[in-house]
């Protein structure tokens, strides 16, 4: 059973993997913005979002030790990543989504079921 901090981080983990995985985004961001903005535009901009996501859960939760390193290392390596590809960014990308998912119990794998 999973407590309230996990069911929202839950939520929010799945909620990033499954925009990670739209294939189309380009055609989504133009209906939605009016403007097109390529995919690893979005990608970029997604990092940033889990930058912010990261400093969100320091700020609104009480967390352990080990909880807090994680975040912190997640925060550390989104921030200090020149990505050059899109691969390499949806790489950064699943691998957060995992380091934070295994830092407060989660199944990550749990999470990419999602489709």
């Amino acid at each position: 059973m999973l407590n309230a901090k996990q069911e929202v981080i839950q939520e929010k983990l799945t909620d990033i993997y499954r925009v990670l995985k739209v294939e189309d985004i380009e055609s989504i961001t133009t209906q939605v913005t009016g403007k097109k903005v390529s995919r690893h535009s979005f990608l970029n901009n997604l990092v940033t979002y889990m930058i912010g996501n990261c400093y969100q859960l320091i700020e609104r939760y009480q967390l352990t030790s080990s909880e807090m390193f994680n975040v912190s290392y997640v925060l550390e390596s989104l921030a200090g990543e020149e990505l050059d590809t899109i691969e390499d960014t949806e790489f950064l990308l699943e691998w957060a989504i995992s380091k934070l998912a295994y830092a407060f119990g989660l199944d990550p794998n749990k999470l990419k079921e999602v489709k």
